[in-house]
C-alpha cells in the first residue's frame, strides 16, 4: 500500500453526520448508457476517497439498477469505479449515524440506539435498497474491479453475475475488524466463496486476492488493469446477442434456484444479524477500533492494526 492511501482512507471519517444532498449523491454515483453495447454503467466517482461513497448513495445505486432493469435498450449493467479503486465501502464517517448514533458533546455519555433504530435502516437501506436490488436484478450484471472492493462495494460484487478484476484487486468487508464475524450477506458469502474460504476470510479479517478469487470461482477473469475496459466490452458484445426475453427469463429461473438454496432466509438474516452485530459489547483488553481511532487518529490506527498481523492479513493488501 502506498503511504498516502492510509491518509485517503482516513479522509472517509473526517465529516460528521450523513450526506443526503441530491447533487452530491448524483456526483458520487454516475449513470451512463451505451445503447450500441446494450449496456448501462453505474460508476463510483469519489476517487479522492478511494470511491468511499455516502451511505445514502447506495440507495441511489439501487434506484439506478431499477432504472436500467426496465430499460429495453439495456441488457447488461456494469459497475465500475473511477480512479485507483472500485470502491472502499460507505463513507465510514457516516456508518454509525444511519442507525442512530450521534457524536456526543463534551461530557455526554454515548446512548446506544434501540434495536428498532438499527433494524429498519439495515433492512430498508443496506438490504432492500442495495443488496437485494443487485442479486435480484433480471439484467446481466458485471463488476469491473481494480484495487479495493470493500464494504458496500463487496456487497455489490457478491450479488453480481460476473466479476472481471485486475491482479491488484482485493475483496473483503472491513466490518469483520470491528464487528467480528458480522453476518453481512452470509448466504452470498458462502455461495460465492464456499464455506471454508468464507470462514477463513471472516475469521482472519483478511482480504481475498484476485488470483484466489479466480481460483475458487468468485472472480471470472483476472486481466491487467489496462485491459479491463476491453475485456468487459468483450463480455458486453457476447451478452448483447442474447434475446432480451431469453436473458430475463433465464435470470428469473436462476432466482428460483437460489430461493431453493436458501436465498430468502439469507436475506432476512442479513439485516437482523447486522442489527445484532452493531450492538456487540467489547470485553476488557479486546481490540476497540473506535477507541483506537479516537486516541490515535484513523490513519495511525489503520497502520497500527495492519502492522499487528502478517502482510497477507492486512487490509492494505500490499497495494
Amino acid at each position: 500500500m502506498r503511504k498516502s492511501e492510509y491518509d485517503l482512507l482516513a479522509a472517509q471519517w473526517d465529516a460528521e453526520g450523513m450526506t443526503v444532498d441530491d447533487e452530491v449523491l448524483s456526483k458520487a454515483v454516475l449513470y451512463e448508457k451505451d445503447p450500441a453495447k446494450s449496456a448501462a454503467y453505474i460508476i463510483f466517482n469519489v476517487p479522492e476517497k478511494l470511491n468511499a461513497i455516502p451511505v445514502a448513495a447506495y440507495e441511489r445505486v439501487g434506484d439506478l439498477i431499477r432504472e436500467a432493469e426496465v430499460d429495453d435498450e439495456v441488457k447488461t449493467i456494469v459497475f465500475k469505479g473511477n480512479g485507483d479503486a472500485f470502491g472502499s465501502g460507505a463513507d465510514a464517517s457516516e456508518l454509525g449515524h444511519y442507525i442512530g448514533y450521534r457524536r456526543n458533546r463534551p461530557g455526554e455519555r454515548t446512548k446506544r440506539p434501540a434495536q428498532r433504530q438499527r433494524i429498519l435502516p439495515d433492512r430498508n437501506l443496506l438490504s432492500e435498497a442495495l443488496a437485494n436490488k443487485v442479486v435480484n436484478c433480471l439484467k446481466a450484471t458485471i463488476c469491473q474491479v481494480q484495487g479495493y472492493c470493500y464494504g458496500g462495494h463487496m456487497k455489490i460484487a457478491l450479488g453480481a453475475d460476473i466479476i472481471i478484476a485486475s491482479p491488484d484487486a482485493r475483496f473483503t468487508h472491513p466490518a469483520f475488524r470491528y464487528l467480528g464475524c458480522a453476518p453481512q450477506d452470509m448466504y452470498l458469502w458462502i455461495e460465492n466463496l464456499g464455506l471454508k474460504k468464507m470462514k477463513e476470510i471472516m475469521l482472519t479479517m483478511r482480504p481475498l486476492t484476485a488470483e484466489e478469487g479466480e481460483r475458487i470461482g468468485f472472480v471470472n477473469q483476472v486481466v491487467p488493469r489496462e485491459e479491463l475496459d476491453a475485456t468487459v466490452d468483450e463480455y458486453l458484445t457476447a451478452i448483447s446477442y442474447m434475446p432480451l426475453d431469453g436473458l430475463m427469463i433465464g435470470k428469473s429461473m436462476m432466482r428460483i434456484a437460489m430461493e431453493a438454496r436458501g436465498k430468502g432466509v439469507g436475506e432476512v438474516g442479513n439485516w437482523i444479524g447486522h442489527a445484532w452485530a452493531t450492538n456487540l459489547s467489547l470485553g476488557e483488553g479486546e481490540y476497540n477500533f473506535v477507541k483506537e481511532r479516537r486516541d490515535k487518529g484513523l490513519s495511525q490506527a489503520l497502520k497500527d492494526r495492519d502492522a499487528a498481523v502478517a502482510p497477507r492479513f492486512r487490509l492494505g493488501g500490499g497495494l
